[in-house]
């Protein structure tokens, strides 16, 4: 949720002034279409959960709300009021199932990163394409969404790999995971002296 309050600064903030009414109108629009996809994040993920799960999950419903903001973000600017709806909602139904898909592969991601901000990043550059009106000059709808597929690739591919030495180097000289005791007895404590949680 902070997050979300967050986002008020990253997507309106992108305008990068507010002087003048056609700014502050464009700015207020973001904050608008920023809002609808986080709402219909939340409320999609929210009920994706409680039909797969029996009951409402809270997490999943936050992960909505991020995985929202997070597909609105390329095209906050660019989309109409529906469209941020749909893209804000089709976030939410890829952030439960990458979740879900992450777990049954037992890949280790708590709080659900990759699947808010790897799997709606990717959705996102993807809407962009499909529902943006800042079409390049010289490109149709079909040569728009190609480019924003491109893009989004070429950023995961980037990111992925990048990463992917970083984290090497970092288990190479010792420093990716921590010992099997601190893993059993939880960072918190061995970072911090406390525990997070009630034992």
């Amino acid at each position: 949720f902070i997050l979300w309050v967050g986002w008020y600064g990253f997507n309106p903030g992108s305008q990068l002034t507010y002087g003048g009414s056609a700014n502050a109108e464009v700015t207020l629009y973001i904050g608008l279409t920023t809002t609808l996809a986080a709402a219909a994040g939340t409320f999609v993920a929210m009920v994706a959960s409680w039909i797969l799960f029996r009951k409402p999950d809270l997490s999943m419903a936050l992960n909505g709300a991020l995985a929202g903001l997070v597909g609105i973000t390329a095209n906050c600017n660019q989309v109409e009021q529906w469209e941020a709806v749909v893209i804000g909602a089709v976030a939410g139904l890829l952030v439960v199932g990458a979740i879900i898909v992450l777990d049954k592969l037992r890949i280790d991601d708590p709080v659900g990163a990759f699947p808010v901000h790897g799997v709606c990043g990717f959705w996102g550059g993807v809407a962009t394409g499909i529902f943006g009106d800042a079409i390049p000059e010289g490109l149709d709808r079909t040569g728009y969404i190609l480019l924003q597929l491109k893009g989004s690739v070429i950023i995961s591919v980037w990111a992925f790999v990048t990463m992917f030495a970083l984290f090497m180097i970092l288990k190479v000289i010792g420093q990716l995971r921590v010992s099997p005791e601190e893993e059993l007895k939880g960072l918190d404590v061995s970072e911090h002296g406390q525990h997070a949680y009630n034992p």
